[in-house]
């Protein structure tokens, strides 16, 4: 008779615990706020283009990092426009770590920027940062069609991004062989707009894209020689959330 009680007393305190759990786990759903939409990160190489020899830009050294909040509007099965706000953080790192950014005056007293070297130490790293906020619209047809749209899909679609800081990280040995770094906030005569268009390429949460940029990376009052630089960036992106 004991033995009967307490396997009735057992069984009833695991299901009072099951049915806690259960309440509990429906109440942090209930809690937990659902994002309207998705978070988008991606990541890349920078490839420039049409720079100056004192520019020359690795694109190993030149990463691209992207975080976009998308929201999605359904037309159909297979078709959707996904705009987005986001920032997209550019690095431009030098070949061979060559010269830095330098201010002076030309021919007529005016000031210009030209380039320098690091006078009487030995420069290791040379990197240019370039950070932007951005509104990308891209529109995705979905192939299989299905209602969870988990299959091949294949986007198309531009962007509009406004640079809201940019600087220079440096580090070098000084003359006397001490390491030094050095980081300068300035608009080096960069773009304040950056125009551009993309396509992705993808499966699920997984896409390569390849984005290009209309607008020149510098304005008139850039660097000597950098009237037509502009860049391309080919990466991989992940969507989740």
């Amino acid at each position: 008779m004991k033995k009967i009680i307490f396997a009735l007393f057992a069984g009833l305190l695991l299901a009072t615990g099951h049915f806690a759990k259960a309440q509990l786990t429906e109440e942090i759903k209930k809690k937990t706020p659902e994002l309207p939409g998705q978070i988008m990160i991606d990541f890349g190489f920078n490839l420039s283009k049409d720079n100056p020899s004192n520019m020359d830009y690795n694109w190993w050294r030149s990463k691209s990092v992207g975080l976009y909040f998308v929201k999605s509007f359904e037309f159909s099965k297979k078709l959707e426009l996904r705009p987005g706000i986001g920032v997209s953080l550019e690095k431009f790192g030098h070949v061979d770590n060559m010269e830095v950014f330098a201010y002076g005056e030309d021919a007529t007293g005016a000031d210009t920027l030209g380039f320098s070297t690091v006078l009487g130490g030995d420069l290791k790293k040379n990197q240019l940062a370039v950070n932007y906020i951005e509104a990308p619209v891209e529109v995705r047809f979905n192939l299989n069609g299905n209602e969870k749209k988990d299959g091949m899909f294949l986007a198309i679609g531009g962007s509009a991004a406004y640079r809201f800081e940019s600087h220079t990280k440096i580090k070098y040995e000084d003359e006397f062989g001490n390491k030094m770094k050095a980081k300068t906030k300035n608009d080096f005569g960069l773009n304040k707009i950056r125009l551009g268009a993309y396509a992705r390429l993808g499966y699920r949460s997984f896409s390569v894209f390849y984005k290009t940029y209309f607008t020149d990376v510098f304005s008139s009052s850039g660097p000597t020689g950098t009237a037509d630089m502009t860049y391309s960036t080919i990466g991989i992106s992940l969507t989740g959330l």
